[in-house]
């Protein structure tokens, strides 16, 4: 009995070795996920939203953002969206983070989900933003835009 005993403490201290390196790993690479998403949300909304450019948005859509939405929906919306809320004046950064989720189908999936505020002639506005971590490329998932000015 005292063997089984010890055995199973061991393999108690094995698994629980293994899961702080696991915690501490993952861990790691979430902080880097959060650093290099949020770089990339910041550097690329205010090149979508500056002069509200359809193909800039276009180019950085990832293949499902583009299943539901058409390019000339996209170019429509951002049309009104123009229209309604103007130029932008100022952008006021992001703010979110990365997950990681592991599914059966599709094994690894990295997304990230930001909000960022930005400033513009007629309206301030906030906009919610997706990405989608393929291979080693960010896309936009979900972009969406919301302000007073844009309610008729």
């Amino acid at each position: 009995m005292k063997k089984i005993l010890t055995v199973l403490g061991g393999i108690f201290v094995v698994l629980v070795i293994v899961s702080i390196i696991g915690f501490l790993i993952l861990n790691y690479f979430g902080n880097n996920l959060d650093t290099e998403s949020m770089a990339y949300v910041d550097e690329n909304i205010p090149k979508i939203i500056s002069a509200w450019d359809s193909n800039e948005l276009i180019n950085q859509a990832s293949p499902e953002l583009l299943q539901v939405m058409s390019k000339e929906k996209i170019e429509y919306f951002f049309k009104f969206f123009s229209d309604r809320l103007g130029s932008l004046k100022e952008y006021k950064g992001s703010k979110g983070k990365a997950n990681i989720f592991i599914t059966t189908g599709e094994g690894k999936v990295i997304t990230a989900a930001y909000l960022a505020e930005a400033l513009f002639e007629k309206a301030p506005s906030t906009i919610q933003i997706r990405i989608i971590k393929h291979d080693d490329k960010w896309q936009i998932l979900e972009f969406r835009v919301n302000s007073d000015a844009l309610i008729p």
